[in-house]
């Protein structure tokens, strides 16, 4: 299609390069959208778990990029001077400079959903300001995440990564604190094995989808709850 005419290429581009995802046995598609600046401006979905030099260039160079996931380790700098506003972000592993991560959700507003590294260095995010993320919807994180972006936010799904080995009671209050009532929650037993369940089912009211991970096997309860909790 894009070598019958001028009109039919431009037409076929919009499909082909809406949606992208990148492997290593694939990166050429990736150094493409670094050379062309025509053919990036037309992705909305990128996907890679190949972050070779060229990933800085080919960020910048999609502007209406609104879905972004990195699989592989990667640079937070790769993302300076990027010009998109995403809608949904994920990310697996930081190479280095993750203090300066917070800094590039702060400069995106309109995010729903992020899925946050699964390991990140730093105890807290202690710079993610009050007023970062204002539209988040959906989020999956680490725990310790969890307190500093829940409150204030309108989520309404939440995955949290991870499991403790404390014995004592946790405080999940915060998870009343969302602007929106949470009625999705997947989270490892040993975050909430010490916590009565009326004590949890005040915390999410409205909770209809629960998933109680237990190391490697997980448990569905994706019927209507009863007061929060079956």
């Amino acid at each position: 299609m894009c070598r019958v005419n001028k009109i039919c290429c431009s037409c076929s581009q919009d499909v082909l390069y809406r949606d992208i995802f990148v492997t290593f046995s694939r990166r050429q598609v990736q150094e493409t959208l670094a050379q062309s600046i025509h053919l990036a401006k037309r992705v909305r979905s990128f996907s890679s778990r190949f972050t070779g030099s060229d990933l800085d260039i080919t960020l910048r160079n999609m502007t209406s990029l609104r879905i972004l996931k990195l699989l592989g380790k990667f640079r937070i700098d790769s993302l300076d001077g990027c010009t998109f506003k995403l809608d949904s972000f994920e990310c697996r592993f930081l190479d280095k400079n993750e203090k300066s991560f917070p800094k590039f959700l702060n400069s995106q507003p309109s995010l729903k959903y992020v899925a946050l590294p699964i390991f990140y260095p730093s105890k807290v995010p202690s710079s993610l300001e009050a007023t970062c993320l204002p539209n988040l919807t959906r989020i999956n994180a680490i725990f310790r995440w969890l307190p500093y972006l829940i409150p204030g936010r309108p989520l309404n799904e939440v995955i949290s990564n991870g499991f403790t080995q404390l014995e004592h009671s946790i405080d999940l209050s915060f998870f009343a604190l969302s602007t929106t009532p949470i009625q999705k929650l997947a989270i490892d037993y040993s975050y909430v094995y010490s916590t009565p369940v009326h004590l949890l089912a005040s915390f999410l009211p409205s909770l209809t989808h629960f998933t109680l991970m237990v190391g490697r096997y997980y448990f569905f309860f994706e019927h209507e709850l009863v007061c929060g909790l079956p």
